[in-house]
């Protein structure tokens, strides 16, 4: 059973579920329902997060874990990385050119993201711009699963989806922030918590979080949303803040991988939960 979870986790069938969560979450939010939108958001994470595995991408030479693991399954990577660029190619075809348009610069990101450009003797990637890689997978994370499934179905841009389109970006960011501290000793890039140092990483992420409780508090004050909603989201950022908390560089790949990825799946658990009051 462990194996099992294991490979789930390395071969990133539970990112996917969580991104595949947070798209529920806006469904319900919103009140609309689509499958095929669902399942593309599911394929186009597992083909986004395979992809930036492949061995062409990633430095085997490392000795560590996540290396030795790639070494090993590298044709179970390439496989699921055909079979779901299938999947989200056959999906974009049956959503339509519209569709393709509004998720075009979220699929720019994601193929340019782990690739290297030499100029002048000198490799460059979006990926290692200084503080950059946090806020660009938040970014791409609410725009896929909120933004561009609600401009596909027209809805209006108003206070309400602006607000709780900040409130995904700063619950990305803050759920981000223990990966982040997770590959501080190793990571060579610049990011907030091997420059800033942890204790002050979890502040930014319970700031970022002390945010929503503001908003949502304001929102239910102003009956902008119900108050089982607003209970079913205020609860999910407590729960990430205590996550958040136990968060440190020794804990196990368990729990990156299955505690801190399930916080999206509980928050659409709850909001889940809500829609039936």
């Amino acid at each position: 059973m462990y194996r099992i979870l294991k490979f789930c986790m390395n071969i990133n069938i539970l990112v996917s579920i969580a991104s595949f969560s947070l798209y529920k979450t806006t469904e319900l939010l919103f009140d609309f329902q689509d499958t095929n939108l669902g399942l593309f958001i599911f394929f186009s994470t597992l083909f986004a997060y395979n992809y930036m595995r492949l061995p062409v991408f990633v430095n085997l030479e490392k000795n560590d874990k996540k290396s030795e693991w790639i070494h090993n399954h590298s044709l179970s990577i390439y496989f699921i990385s055909l079979l779901s660029a299938f999947a989200v190619i056959s999906l974009m075809y049956l959503l339509g050119q519209y569709f393709f348009q509004l998720i075009l610069p979220a699929l720019i990101i994601s193929l340019l993201y782990p690739i290297k450009i030499q100029i002048s003797n000198q490799y460059y990637s979006i990926r290692e711009i200084p503080f950059i890689k946090i806020f660009l997978i938040a970014f791409t994370w609410s725009y896929v699963t909120f933004v561009a499934p609600l401009l596909y179905y027209g809805f209006e841009i108003n206070y309400f989806l602006l607000d709780m389109f900040f409130q995904r970006f700063l619950f990305v960011v803050a759920i981000s922030i223990p990966f982040d501290i997770r590959d501080c000793e190793y990571d060579q890039i610049k990011t907030i918590p091997n420059v800033f140092g942890i204790y002050q990483s979890k502040l930014f992420a319970w700031f970022c979080l002390f945010i929503i409780d503001l908003l949502l508090i304001i929102d239910v004050i102003n009956h902008t949303i119900s108050i089982p909603f607003f209970i079913a989201l205020f609860l999910s950022i407590e729960i990430c803040s205590v996550i958040i908390y136990y968060t440190n560089n020794n804990k196990s790949s368990v729990f990156y991988g299955v505690y801190v990825e399930s916080l999206s799946i509980i928050m659409c658990l709850f909001v889940l939960i809500a829609s039936l009051f």
